[in-house]
């Protein structure tokens, strides 16, 4: 859906909100740890299977640094189904971390300690629940707000369902910025930046009930299985299994998404019984939604055949990422590629300054500020 494109290393090299206030940063199970150092911090802490999303955890136990310049590609469910499914298993792994927002926990022997945890240890498990409860609380405002005449929760819970694009669009109003500032050129049909945004707004408020019965079963399960039966806890599967296993007809999307339909046929009869317009925009909103899910996942085949000129243009480009690595994988940078490439100026690779290099171009610059030759 986004127009933009390519390989952008040095622009998504972003900040982190912890790492930029707290010097502190989140560890998110792709990234690099001292192996041995690993287990000496955590072979005696976490008791045997109970820990689903061992992530945010372990970080918090070894302390994570934000690595901009490490780049790893992971897969995404690309059906609706199997995306919620993974969402599942998810949020059932953030609550089955709360043993550790308190003073004591339980540790592989079963005895307890003093909480190691931080204040912002607890804090990032904390938001996480916070967050996997949004939907729930974004639908009761908007229930409450329409059967029982209050406007405002209305409103509140209509924006908190659709907040994202609200912020793309006043963005866009203020700015007048729609597309990311990278040079691109599309070969295919897409979706501009504000029009995916605007469409991923209606379809959250579309699939609002179904997201909220599902953070709803996977917390309740979660607490039941810590606190009562202590079983199933490590309950997962893998993405691509659920990619698999997930329904595709426009059946199986009516019938794991209920929760929209029931609640989709109850807002049109009440809007018909009471006449109500906004109950029946949104019931009939919620009706549809599984044909909606059924739609947007299935497999797209892009049949177009490339014009003249964009055979054109993809032949250049190849010919000039070839030029690239045959004019630059050589003995002098170790035949391996460079991360960039100087055209202004002067054309040159972009090389590392040693630190005495650079020690002597400080010591130069003082001594020419000092006797003013600049």
């Amino acid at each position: 859906m986004r127009r933009s494109g390519g390989t952008d290393f040095y622009a998504n090299a972003i900040s982190d909100v912890y790492q930029d206030n707290f010097d502190e940063g989140i560890f998110t199970g792709k990234g690099i740890y001292d192996l041995k150092v690993f287990h000496e911090v955590l072979e005696k802490q976490i008791p045997e299977n109970t820990v689903l999303s061992h992530d945010l955890l372990e970080g918090s136990y070894l302390r994570a640094g934000l690595a901009s310049d490490i780049f790893l590609i992971d897969g995404c469910p690309t059906k609706y189904n199997s995306y919620m499914k993974r969402l599942h298993r998810w949020i059932r792994g953030d609550f089955q971390l709360l043993g550790w927002l308190g003073k004591s926990v339980l540790i592989k022997d079963a005895s307890k300690v003093k909480n190691p945890l931080g204040k912002l240890s607890k804090f990032k498990i904390l938001d996480n629940l916070r967050r996997s409860m949004v939907s729930v609380f974004t639908l009761i405002l908007i229930l409450v707000g329409e059967f029982f005449k209050i406007p405002e929760n209305l409103v509140l819970g209509f924006i908190c369902a659709i907040f994202p694009s609200v912020l793309d669009l006043g963005n866009y109003i203020v700015f007048k910025k729609n597309e990311t500032n990278v040079a691109y050129r599309n070969i295919v049909k897409t979706i501009g930046n504000l029009n995916a945004s605007l469409l991923r707004g209606f379809l959250e408020l579309a699939f609002l009930p179904n997201k909220a019965y599902i953070t709803l079963d996977a917390s309740i399960r979660s607490i039941y299985r810590l606190k009562i039966s202590k079983q199933n806890l490590l309950e997962w599967t893998t993405s691509e299994d659920a990619e698999k296993q997930a329904g595709t007809s426009a059946v199986s999307y009516f019938k794991s998404m209920k929760t929209n339909v029931i609640l989709g046929i109850l807002c049109i009869i009440i809007g018909l019984v009471f006449s109500k317009v906004v109950t029946l925009i949104f019931g009939f909103l919620w009706l549809v939604s599984p044909y909606i899910a059924y739609r947007i996942s299935k497999d797209v085949r892009i049949n177009e055949k490339l014009n003249k000129e964009d055979r054109k243009y993809l032949n250049e480009i190849g010919k000039k990422t070839w030029k690239f690595f045959k004019e630059n994988i050589n003995e002098t940078n170790n035949f391996l590629p460079p991360d960039n490439y100087q055209e202004d100026r002067k054309e040159k690779v972009a090389s590392r300054t040693s630190p005495t290099n650079i020690g002597l171009r400080l010591a130069f610059g003082c001594i020419c500020l000092r006797f003013g030759l600049y």
